[in-house]
């Protein structure tokens, strides 16, 4: 069981992926922005941070370059979502480090829960630790 933070601006597909991630027995917090995402991470453990691009206020490549120049933070497990078919903001997703981008058009939730199971099998805290009870986020 691992901790992953669901980071988009649209509410009806932040809410579907917090429940299938629930269905595979992770712990879901969501944030509808890159400034969201950063309070997020210094509130709770997170394993995998699960991101949109396109977002008003502090875009997904913004909040990628903030956390990859974060020594604490900087190797944590990315994997970007975007609607926009959009080459040059998916080219500097990846040179910022992350493991994958799907288009949210395509999007295979197995292939998703894959990645997932695969990145926080081999995560710092190897999805195993224990969030205390009042950083918990409710199902």
């Amino acid at each position: 069981m691992a901790a992953i933070l669901v980071v988009d601006d649209d509410a009806d597909h932040c809410d579907v992926m917090a429940r299938i991630l629930q269905r595979a027995g992770h712990y879901v917090f969501k944030a509808s922005n890159g400034w969201e995402a950063l309070v997020a991470l210094d509130n709770s453990y997170i394993d995998l941070v699960i991101l949109d691009l396109m977002m008003p206020g502090m875009d997904g490549a913004t909040f990628l370059s903030i956390l990859r120049n974060d020594r604490r933070r900087q190797h944590l497990p990315v994997i970007v979502l975007t609607g926009v078919h959009d080459s040059a903001m998916a080219l500097r997703a990846q040179r910022l480090g992350v493991h994958n981008v799907l288009a949210k058009s395509d999007l295979s939730f197995s292939e998703l829960l894959d990645d997932v199971n695969q990145l926080v099998a081999g995560s710092t805290h190897g999805g195993g630790f224990d969030i205390p009870t009042g950083d918990r986020p409710h199902n």
